[in-house]
Formats: C-alpha cells, sequence, structure tokens
C-alpha cells in the first residue's frame, strides 16, 4: 500500500501554484519525507485535498535563520513587493499562527520547497 503525506495549508489559499516552499515548526515532516516524494495539498479549514506536489528539497534549522534564507520564496511572500522585508514579515505571521511563546528564532524548523503537479482549481490548462 502506498501512502502519501498530507500538507495542511490554513486560509488564505496564497501562492499555492509553481514553485514555492512552506515553513514548519518541529523536524518530523524531514523525517518523514525526502526530495522527489508526492504529497497531497490540504485545506486545514475544510479539510479537503486542493492539489498535488513534489518535494524538490528539505532544509532544516533553526526558525530565525530559514527565515532569513527563505522567506522570499515562501507562498505567503511570492510575489510580495519588498522581498528585503520578507524574513520579518514570515517571522511574524509564523508567531501569529503558532504563538510568540512556541515560534521563537531558535525553535527548530523544516523548510518544504514544492513543485505543484497540478493544474490549480479555477484555472484552464491552456
Amino acid at each position: 500500500m502506498v501512502e502519501t503525506q498530507v500538507i495542511g495549508f490554513i486560509p488564505p489559499m496564497v501562492g499555492l501554484d509553481g514553485e514555492f516552499n512552506t515553513f514548519r515548526l518541529g523536524q518530523t515532516l524531514a523525517k518523514r519525507l525526502a526530495a522527489g516524494d508526492e504529497v497531497f495539498l490540504m485545506n486545514e479549514k475544510t479539510k479537503t485535498v486542493f492539489g498535488k506536489a513534489v518535494v524538490t528539497s528539505i532544509e532544516t534549522g533553526l526558525l530565525g535563520e530559514l527565515c532569513l534564507i527563505h522567506a522570499h520564496k515562501n507562498h505567503t511572500e511570492v510575489g510580495g513587493d519588498d522581498p528585503i522585508r520578507a524574513p520579518e514579515r514570515l517571522f511574524k505571521y509564523i508567531q501569529k499562527i503558532y504563538g510568540p511563546h512556541i515560534a521563537e528564532h531558535g525553535k527548530k524548523s523544516v523548510v518544504l520547497s514544492l513543485r505543484r503537479l497540478d493544474e490549480p482549481i479555477g484555472r484552464s490548462a491552456d
């Protein structure tokens, strides 16, 4: 039996087509996934799968350092006006989700780089 991991995203669902990354606290996904693995993308609010992607790379480290290196390619920052401020914006966003007592600069984290495999819903395949 083939098992496929599910990666959840909370609305608003932005930047989830093409190539992007997602940050996760802890390192569990780094142990479960490898480059080349396919994953399902899920809306955490509705608990529905809305797409499929392939893992292109995985990097582990400390949240603050990873934000400095990878924030500009995060799905919430893709196409942003000011990539220089992307690390600060992303770190604050992650703190808003998890709380500042949990999402600290020294928190072990993982960055999953993904490439969308299916056509995003609402777009034609032209």
